[in-house]
This record gives C-alpha cells, structure tokens and sequence, in this order.
C-alpha cells in the first residue's frame, strides 16, 4: 500500500472503529451482565420457645348468699384442674375479689415443651347447681365473650385474670340490641398484677338477652371468662364457665355440640339449641350449617340469617334428633359465634356454651379434667380425608381418620394426658351426665419463634 493509499483509508478505518464503539455502548444496556456482588453471609438461628402461661377460669362462684352484703361473691364449689404436656410446671395463685377463691395460674420455663390444662367442677346447692368444664386459657389483649345475658334469673360474671406483673387496664364494649356501647363501669376497669377482678354481667348489660362482650386490654393481657348461670322460678337451671374467643373469622366451627332427651323431651316449647352470632362491623348475611358426628351430610337444610352491624343475633335450632352435632357459621365478614345447648327445663338440668374451635395444624396437648363420659370430637371441614394421631402416656399412637367434612368421636379418660397429632382438623373435649353438659375447645400447640436471620 502506497504512502499516499495509507493516508486516504486511515479516516475511513478511524470511522469505521468510531461507529463500532458507539454501537457497542448502545448494546450494552441490552446485554444481560451477572451479578458479581458475592451473597452476604447469613445464618438462621432458632431460639428457645419462651414459657407459657395459663390462666384457669377457678372456681364457681355465687353471688348475694349474704343478705346483708348483697355485692360479696363467695365460692361455691371449687376447680380441680388437670394438666397435660410438661411436667415441669410453676403453679401459682391470683388474688381474687370472691372471698375464698383462689384462681390457679400454670407457667413453664421458656425453652420447654408445650402444655396444656384444664379444670371442672359440680355444684349441688339450691341456689347454684350443675357441671362445668373450661380449658386454662394464655392471657390476651383482646377477646370476645360469647355467652351470658343480663335477664332475669340469670346471675353471670365477667371474670378478669391478670397473671403478669403490671397492671392491665380493661375497657368491655357490650354488643347489645341497641349495638354496640361501653357502659358506665365497663371502662378504665384496673386489674392489679396478680389478681383477678370480677364483673357482674347484670351490671354493664342490664337486660339483655344475647350480649357479646368485647375484652380489651392495655399495659398487659388479660385471660377473661364468663360464669353463667340461671336459675327458673326458684329452681337452678345449671352453671357453665366460658373462655373468651381469641379472634373474629368469617368461618367459626363450634364442634361437639350435644343434643341430649331431656332438650327433646321439656314439653316448655322452648328451643334447647341457640346459636349466638354477631358481625360487629358491617351488616352481613350468615349461613348455619349443622352435621351430626360421623355424618357428611347436613341434619337440617342451612339456616341463612340477616345480621345487622354490631346486634347479636340469637337463632334457635329447629329439635335435632339426639346426638351430636358440628355447626358450621359462615359469612362475609368477620363475625364471633357460640352455641348454647341444654339438657332440660326443669329440675336437675345444665347447660353448656360451646365455642368455636381453633384449626390444629400439627399437634395439640389435650388435659381431660374429671367428669362424666368425656369424649373428643375432631372435626374436619376440608374436602379431603385427614388422618390424625391420638397418644396418651405410656401407649402407642392410635390413627384416627376423619373424613372430608365430618366429624368422629372417640372416648378419652378422666385425669389422663393425650396428644394428637395432624391436621389440619379442629375438636373439643365434651361431657354429658345426668344433670351435667359441658364442653371446651381444643388448642393448638403452641409453637417455637420463628428462626431469625442474622448478618455477620
């Protein structure tokens, strides 16, 4: 190549080289570069489950034995507790406004295995009589008491247990006919550290017939039961101690609800199945649904109810056969339901508020305090077959199917320990005697923390 060649095609070259340059920088936002940035270092650490602590309803309680104190609440009949799950246990009393009482409150080490507890007790007396069953319950900031009325002849308590070590200041929003309200004497109520404070129903919620109670508390939660109680023309009517509901869902399944002859055979013409709903923040339609135990399909066509903001709804059940029922509530928004259920009008009868069941996930500790032919429903309201494990100390696990939709019993024993294992699948442990209905859900094993991620 000539000088003078050369110096004609170098601006070319230089041109061409210049325009390949640009075309590769404009690429480059189109090219898929890795990431070279190396992964941080991480590792997942599990800590120890802290203790658990349980608060058990206590003692039954009557109110005006003392004519000239007519406000004392004394004990009628004392609380024996069983335990389930782990053995190493602190056991520890509150203070109580019940002269005599002394409601019992259960913690473990943190670290330790999950436990559970719960407690019954029977009254003769001719002013209080009848069965009740209540598992200890973990202490919240917010519950629901679906159960009670403040008519005449019933006598219930609103039952406040604070086992930490500040107090809690509780606010009890009744949900009534006229909706919802905080009465005189239902707000800034103090409960000490320690101590128990209990509430006569009559006295926020003065004749109402089917009244939810809100339980809110602040600085530290609080485990809140309900006594009721009812006493007809001088004749005690039976007693019941009920735990508070945890949380609204727009499904609640109440399992293990039992129809017993006495309901069938009162001749009063009152229905001895109720079903207490409410949907406390919008106006909703409800559908209940009721399956007898170890039956797929319905008992009785579903019943749809109109629920209006913030008014409990009382629905009575059309007579169910004798026997024992799942009842299913479903509606749009989140709503809080119970059932109330009884052995009879007349002399010698109970009755017992059933209240909707957690869903068990994977395993659950179950204590069978004693009383009359306590049995385990286990519900299964999905739409495939569950198989579950029921053990207890000393004995291998005994599978239990549960199919799609229904529900199976088993028969358990007093003062003995179980554990079941599966799901997920919901149940409660019941009771049924001669002048004795009771009933409580069965909870979730409580479960570890969660594993954190921590970043050297």
């Amino acid at each position: 190549m000539t000088g003078s060649a050369s110096r004609w095609l170098r601006p070319v070259f230089g041109a061409l080289a210049g325009a390949g340059a640009i075309a590769a920088i404009a690429l480059v936002p189109l090219i898929e570069v890795p990431p070279i940035a190396p992964e941080p270092a991480s590792v997942a650490v599990s800590p120890p489950s802290a203790g658990q602590t349980l608060v058990c309803a206590g003692d039954l309680l009557v109110s005006a034995r003392d004519s000239t104190a007519v406000s004392s609440i004394t004990v009628a009949a004392p609380q024996a507790v069983a335990t389930a799950g782990e053995s190493a246990i602190d056991r520890g009393e509150l203070a109580s406004d019940a002269a005599g009482a002394a409601p019992l409150v259960l913690r473990s080490m943190p670290g330790s295995e999950p436990f559970a507890a719960a407690g019954s007790a029977t009254v003769g007396d001719p002013d209080l009589a009848g069965y009740s069953a209540a598992s200890c319950r973990l202490p919240l900031l917010d519950s629901w008491l679906v159960a009670g009325a403040g008519t005449t002849g019933a006598a219930d308590l609103v039952v406040l247990s604070n086992p930490g070590e500040v107090a809690a200041t509780v606010t009890l929003t009744v949900y009534g006919a006229s909706g919802a309200e905080v009465p005189p004497g239902g707000g800034g109520i103090i409960v000490r550290p320690g101590a128990q404070r209990i509430i006569p129903l009559a006295g926020i919620a003065l004749g109402e017939e089917s009244p939810v109670v809100h339980v809110q508390a602040t600085g530290a939660p609080v485990a809140a039961s309900l006594q009721s109680s009812i006493t007809r023309v001088l004749e005690p009517g039976g007693v019941d101690q009920s735990g508070g509901l945890s949380e609204l869902a727009t499904s609640q399944t109440i399992v293990g609800v039992t129809v017993t002859e006495g309901a069938l055979a009162s001749g009063s013409g009152l229905s001895g199945t109720m079903v207490r709903v409410l949907s406390p923040d919008a106006d909703t339609e409800a559908t209940i649904s009721v399956r007898a135990v170890g039956a797929a399909a319905p008992a009785i066509d579903p019943v749809n109810v109109q629920l209006r903001s913030g008014i409990p709804a009382a629905v009575e059940m059309p007579s169910l056969p004798v026997g024992s029922y799942t009842v299913d509530v479903v509606a749009s928004t989140p709503v809080a339901a119970a059932v109330w259920q009884t052995t009879g009008f007349g002399a010698g009868s109970d009755f017992a508020w059933y209240q909707a069941s957690p869903q068990i996930e994977s395993s659950a500790v179950i204590a069978v305090p004693s009383g009359p032919g306590p049995v385990l429903t286990i519900a299964n309201p999905g739409s495939a077959d569950v198989t579950v494990e029921l053990a207890e100390p000393g004995s291998g696990p005994v599978p239990v199917t549960v199919p799609a939709g229904a529900s199976v019993q088993v028969p358990l024993r007093a003062a003995i320990a179980y554990e079941l294992t599966g799901g997920p699948v919901r149940a409660s442990v019941g009771y049924v005697g001669a002048g004795a209905l009771g009933a409580f859900p069965v909870f979730p094993a409580t479960a570890g923390q969660e594993p954190i991620v921590v970043y050297p």
